[in-house]
């Protein structure tokens, strides 16, 4: 019999290549192919995940097959919400091979939800499971202050919202002092940067009513307010909340969750404070109520006072009766000083609120020199420089302008020993 294993067989030279070489042709053809390197896959996002240095990294997978994907922290701007598991989209890219680890890798340059289909089905999915965990439930609804003293107001820095919920409110309640909380409303980094707004006006104690919101847009631009983390964080906020995103057609999933939704933001304003006309005029009622009860009083009382002088048995001691007109008089006086004290009161506190609302208005620290420094792509504002990265596009808003800057450098303060 024939040994076969008495020689070796040698293939071809030319085909024997090294793992490296092998991994070195894989890419480069992957690279050469026009298809692959331009081009959209459909899939459903699963273990995502955010890195620590702004990139993001997860699997596309269909019924068949499937491919990591990552998407660098520079493309970030193009991305109107943040991915989470089971989300069904189209992403944009190119197929890179690393040799290293022999994995075909898709880099994603642009991701979208796979058609409005995908957006409203995401939607309705967690719609569904936060309302059979009861957050929903109006049981869990709280009124709103009727007067109150100090407002949150939480959305962009650079958006049109927070201009008008303050010219609405200091034209209806002046008296109540703004508390201005700045979070980016759109992109990628909107929902957590609206968890941390939520999450400061909640150590803030002296908060009567938050407001959070943004104006109009697409379902994709108002999808922050869809996230399913910042619905939990409002669920459990111990203030009462309104929530005013969008139009008076467009519904979020905070809508639900908060005490109330307002179908705009100046809606919002009007709804979380009474119209100062109004009490007023409900002052100067009771105030006439009042002058009346006791003018009413005086009245009683002097008319018996002189049916006790039509008696005769009374109409000696006069001295007494006198006493008596004169305990009156003195009430009347009394009455009428105390309800004019009251309103000269009213008016001073009235002013000092009015003089305090406008020193804190946002427009008049601007005016002092200050200046907000915001992410020109993402438009969250920029409180630290660990926000910061060479290079960034910095949107810095001065009172009558912005100007557009480029980062060169992020120097860290240090502390003197």
């Amino acid at each position: 019999m024939r040994d076969l294993f008495s020689a070796t067989i040698a293939a071809p030279a030319d085909y024997v290549l090294s793992i490296s070489d092998l991994a070195l042709q894989i890419r480069r053809v992957l690279e050469s192919d026009p298809i692959l390197c331009d081009i959209g896959v459909r899939g459903e996002v699963s273990n995502f995940k955010a890195h620590g240095k702004g990139h993001l990294y997860f699997t596309l997978k269909d019924d068949a097959a499937q491919i990591r994907c990552c998407m660098w922290r520079r493309k970030l701007g193009n991305l109107a919400f943040r991915p989470t598991d089971g989300n069904r989209v189209v992403a944009w890219g190119r197929v890179e091979f690393y040799e290293a680890r022999g994995e075909a890798n898709f880099i994603v340059e642009e991701l979208q939800f796979d058609g409005q289909g995908a957006l409203y089905e995401a939607y309705e999915q967690l719609k569904q499971t936060l309302a059979e965990e009861g957050l929903f439930d109006p049981e869990r609804k709280r009124s709103l202050p009727v007067m109150p003293r100090r407002i949150g107001l939480i959305t962009s820095p650079t958006g049109a919202v927070a201009h008008d919920v303050i010219s609405v409110l200091a034209r209806r309640w002046p008296l109540a002092t703004i508390v201005f909380i700045p979070a980016a409303v759109q992109g990628f980094s909107a929902a957590p940067d609206l968890i941390r707004a939520l999450s400061w006006a909640a150590a803030l104690d002296d908060l009567d009513v938050v407001i959070i919101g943004r104006g109009g847009g697409s379902a994709e631009d108002l999808w922050a307010f869809n996230d399913e983390d910042l619905a939990r964080v409002a669920s459990q906020f111990p203030k009462p909340l309104i929530s005013a995103v969008g139009h008076e057609t467009d519904f979020t999933i905070l809508d639900f969750v908060a005490d109330l939704r307002a179908p705009t933001p100046s809606a919002a304003a009007e709804l979380v404070a009474p119209d100062i006309r109004e009490v007023q005029s409900v002052i100067d009622g009771l105030r006439w109520r009042l002058h009346s009860a006791v003018a009413g009083d005086v009245r009683l009382s002097r008319q018996r006072l002189d049916s006790l002088l039509s008696r005769h048995v009374l109409t000696h001691p006069q001295v007494r009766l006198n006493q008596s007109r004169e305990r009156v008089a003195g009430l009347k006086r009394r009455a009428r000083d105390a309800a004019e004290r009251r309103v000269k009161i009213e008016r001073r506190t009235l002013a000092a609120y009015r003089a305090q609302l406008r020193a804190l208005d946002p427009q008049r620290v601007l005016e002092r020199g200050y200046a907000l420094l915001s992410n020109a792509q993402t438009g969250s504002l920029i409180t630290s420089v660990a926000q910061a990265q060479p290079g960034d596009v910095l949107r810095v808003t001065l009172q009558d302008g912005t100007i557009k800057a480029s980062a060169e450098a992020v120097l860290k303060q240090t502390k003197e020993p």
